[in-house]
């Protein structure tokens, strides 16, 4: 992690104007209140952007970690499973299935025993379109593609329960294969500690049942700390692993990714140990230097791509960085068709409808039902105590002019901009009288995360600033 990059971040007179990254190639500039001291600018380490992706790819394939070559665990009559992640994500999945594929071919496996699934968990499902656009036409016109239906119990294989009473249920052209080579990146992730890895099973192409009982791990000790946290340590991640010790052999082909486009490691192997091996790594260069709790934190979506939704992981990823009774502010470049890719629009728009009055019933009602969901483990308590954290205990405020544009200033209690100077005049309104406030800026929040503070642990690194 490195801050106050000093190309992106000028002082003139009483104002101090920071660019960020706006959507794939564009800029936006951020110009704070007069009088505002200068932010800290908090940067993900982006160095070593790999110039030749599948000559890195090959050479992790030639030496995997913990395990064979793919080429020795294959023959002819093998059935392969491969999972990708879903398009949420910026995975080089086009550009390593090819790879990925021609070696399995190479080894005497037949395309009609090859099947390519799409772990989505409970995000949108796939549809043919999205289909072509994630894995490519030749992969879809040549293999069997699906999209798990996660409602279907038909078409699950029931492989029984983990130690943590998680049953496993997995997609069945996955879990009866005798191979399965998963492809996903390893990013921050508020439950897991980090995403990737046996995740892109474990609930990527699992039934609803096995989802919901993995995601109330989360609630397990105190979840507010799960993010960017050990594996060891990690709930969620150990019935993950628990879950996995009842499924038969898999291949994790996993990477740390910058913007789309950007792959800063591409590694190959036991998943276990290429996911702890990319974590340690996503640690270094994302996670937030220690610093006083902020009085504003900012946080641009970059690199999530444009659904609204997803980009408020942003601000969850760093509500840990800005104080109670403080201010949260997101700059969410969002793309119009993906408006309810995971959230249906005629339900934001009848909470856009409520305005102020049904922002403040949606704070006391957020309270009141974490409280409640927490005392008898409900599943959704923790994306209740998430939204409790964000809009009962902090101010928030999102520019993200198109969903400002379509759904009017409010989003229950969040309030939406299209004007840059506004927001800035109710962020100073929200602070009221503080004096010189703190203001830290995350311009590349989709990477970057601010854990909740933790006692230190005997051999624990912490990134601290440059």
């Amino acid at each position: 992690m490195t801050t106050n990059t000093p190309t992106t971040s000028t002082t003139t007179g009483s104002r101090t104007t920071i660019t960020i990254p706006w959507g794939a190639r564009d800029a936006l500039e951020l110009e704070l209140p007069p009088g505002w001291p200068p932010a800290d600018v908090a940067w993900p380490d982006l160095d070593g952007v790999i110039a030749d992706y599948p000559a890195a790819l090959g050479h992790a394939l030639d030496a995997p970690e913990g395990c064979p070559p793919i080429e020795g665990r294959v023959e002819p009559g093998s059935t392969v499973a491969v999972v990708v992640d879903d398009p949420s994500r910026w995975t080089p999945v086009r550009e390593a299935l090819p790879v990925v594929l021609g070696r399995l071919h190479a080894a005497g496996v037949r395309p009609a025993d090859v099947t390519i699934s799409v772990g989505v968990g409970r995000h949108h499902a796939v549809d043919a379109v999205a289909m072509r656009k994630r894995v490519g036409d030749a992969v879809v016109d040549g293999y069997r593609c699906f999209s798990p239906p996660v409602d279907d119990s038909s078409a699950y294989v029931d492989l029984g329960e983990t130690p943590e009473a998680v049953p496993v249920r997995v997609f069945r052209p996955v879990a009866e294969a005798d191979h399965r080579v998963l492809i996903g990146s390893v990013l921050p992730h508020l439950q897991a500690g980090f995403g990737g890895g046996y995740k892109l099973i474990f609930p990527g192409t699992s039934h609803r049942s096995t989802l919901g009982a993995l995601h109330r791990m989360g609630l397990s000790g105190d979840a507010s700390r799960l993010l960017g946290d050990d594996a060891a340590a990690n709930p969620m991640r150990r019935a993950i692993r628990s879950a996995a010790g009842l499924l038969g052999p898999c291949l994790s082909i996993s990477h740390l990714i910058g913007a789309p486009g950007q792959v800063l490691r591409v590694r190959a192997g036991h998943p276990d140990a290429v996911q702890d091996g990319l974590a340690a790594e996503a640690r270094r260069r994302f996670q937030a230097p220690e610093a006083p709790a902020a009085d504003l934190i900012a946080a641009g979506n970059h690199p999530w791509p444009g659904d609204p939704m997803q980009s408020f992981k942003v601000l969850l990823q760093h509500r840990a960085a800005c104080r109670p009774g403080g201010v949260l502010v997101g700059f969410f470049w969002t793309d119009p068709a993906e408006f309810d890719r995971s959230f249906p629009m005629p339900a934001l728009r009848a909470i856009a409808a409520a305005g102020a009055p049904g922002g403040w019933a949606i704070r006391r009602a957020l309270a009141l039902a974490a409280r409640a969901a927490s005392v008898v483990s409900n599943p959704g308590a923790f994306l209740l105590r998430w939204a409790r954290e964000l809009v009962v205990d902090r101010t928030v405020l999102v520019y993200a002019p198109p969903l400002r544009q379509r759904l009017g200033p409010r989003l229950g209690p969040i309030r939406l901009f299209d004007d840059r100077r506004r927001l800035w005049r109710a962020a100073a309104d929200a602070l009221g009288d503080t004096p010189a406030p703190r203001v830290r800026i995350f311009p590349q929040g989709g990477l970057t995360y601010a854990p909740e503070a933790r006692p230190s642990a005997p051999g624990r690194h912490v990134v601290r600033s440059k």
